[in-house]
């Protein structure tokens, strides 16, 4: 058992299978460890090991986005070590944008979640944005 403490969530206690390791790491975050939280469903939390105050929300686009969707290249796959397509969740994250939320469907979060291992990826698809406003 880990013990994390931080402003916002106060001490949390994880397991080390919980902690997902980012090999690539994430661009302008210095950490490669971070954990998911449930915070209201669909909503979770994406929260860094090394500093739990570096955390952001995240949704798997899916649900609001029902056409979403992207190639893996070869590289990507071998890097998060999947065999099956089944292995992999997508998540992307959540922004406050104008009067409402957005989602960042431009760098998703691809994370095989029986490994443990995850990377995040810029789409050169110029149909996503970094910026897409989540309708109500």
């Amino acid at each position: 058992m880990i013990s994390i403490k931080s402003q916002r969530f106060g001490e949390l206690q994880i397991e080390e299978e919980e902690i997902i390791e980012f090999p690539l790491g994430i661009p302008g975050i210095p950490f490669n460890r971070f954990i998911i939280k449930e915070l209201i469903d669909p909503v979770k939390w994406f929260i860094a090991v090394e500093d739990s105050d570096i955390a952001m929300l995240i949704v798997s686009p899916f649900k609001f986005f029902p056409t979403y969707g992207f190639e893996i290249s070869d590289e990507i796959v071998e890097t998060l070590e999947a065999e099956t397509e089944d292995e992999l969740e997508v998540y992307v994250s959540l922004l406050k944008y104008n009067d409402g939320v957005a989602a960042n469907l431009k760098s998703p979060f691809v994370i095989n979640k029986r490994k443990k291992i995850g990377v995040q990826i810029i789409l050169e698809d110029e149909r996503y944005k970094f910026r897409e406003p989540i309708k109500k």
